[in-house]
């Protein structure tokens, strides 16, 4: 079963400021957000693969890409289902369905929902680094700092530290079902939503309690008490470190230059653009992937200095 706590790992990733990660999966996300290209997306997804093998988890980053991949054909199959645009038509029904027509699945659908589903796993995949390699004290931290509403990133910090924890209490549940004989694996959909439902009310006992602890333990420090709070450690910036924040914001930069030439824009609907449409293009797609990773051997430098 998939894992997503956080585990320490002597890697360059891990030992970076959290406000390195920040800025990373920022850019991520944004970049991400401006381009719809596939080319583009997939060098965000490669590129966070390779965030992963730089911080040593590539194993996990692999088992929750594979958990998600689950529901990347219900996402093009939706697509297909609702979308009905598209000139190059695949494969059409012998018949017409009453107030629909003929149903029809088209190459653009196709690309449409492939398309998404990679921007899904690149933003997916940038999450599960951050949420494999961070301390979400320090994730807090650096929230803070950056004045944000403490009681709003607590919140926000709690969730994204209990979600793996549900799924530890999942793999831990389960585990206990099995050795009371409760098999999994029964091929009969029936028997398996039996066989599940009998984790649901342990979870849910095992969360409530959970919570109820957290409350107490908040209300027993004050949690809210005064309009600002200290921490014992505080986080730092140095400067070799707002030299890395920049690199890595480099490819906002280059995604701001591609948009003013036109570089990078992807047309669906009525009829799919080619992949490669200009030698300028690809070039800048290019310049934009190597701007991406260009930080991973500089990490790995300021990683190398500071264990020797």
């Amino acid at each position: 079963m998939v894992s997503l706590l956080y585990k320490f790992k002597n890697s360059p990733f891990h030992k970076c400021s959290p406000f390195i990660k920040i800025s990373w999966l920022l850019t991520v996300i944004l970049v991400s957000i401006l381009f719809e290209h596939p080319l583009i997306l997939l060098t965000l997804f490669i590129s966070s693969f390779l965030f992963a093998v730089l911080s040593k988890i590539t194993r996990e980053w692999i088992g929750f890409l594979k958990l998600a991949i689950l529901f990347f054909p219900f996402i093009i199959l939706f697509n297909v289902i609702v979308n009905g645009n598209g000139e190059t038509v695949l494969w059409q029904t012998s018949f017409t369905l009453p107030a629909f027509g003929r149903f029809n699945i088209t190459l653009e659908e196709i690309m449409f929902g492939s398309t998404m589903c990679i921007r899904l796993g690149a933003i997916l995949g940038a999450f599960t680094v951050i949420n494999l390699t961070t301390n979400p004290d320090d994730l807090m931290r650096a929230v803070t700092k950056l004045k944000f509403p403490y009681k709003s990133t607590m919140i926000t910090t709690l969730t994204t530290k209990f979600v793996p924890i549900l799924l530890r209490d999942f793999n831990d549940i389960v585990d206990v079902q099995r050795s009371r004989g409760v098999d999994f694996n029964k091929s009969k959909m029936k028997e398996k939503i039996i066989n599940y439902a009998t984790i649901f009310f342990p979870l849910l006992s095992k969360s409530l309690e959970r919570s109820f602890q957290l409350a107490e333990s908040m209300e027993s420090r004050a949690f809210g008490r005064f309009p600002k709070r200290t921490y014992f450690n505080e986080i730092n910036i140095s400067p070799s470190e707002y030299i890395i924040m920049v690199i890595i914001l480099l490819p906002l930069l280059m995604s701001a230059y591609m948009l003013t030439k036109g570089q990078g824009s992807f047309i669906f609907y009525q009829k799919v653009d080619p992949l490669i449409k200009s030698s300028s293009e690809i070039r800048d797609i290019l310049i934009l992937f190597l701007l991406e990773v260009i930080v991973i051997p500089v990490l790995m430098f300021k990683w190398r200095i500071s264990y020797d």
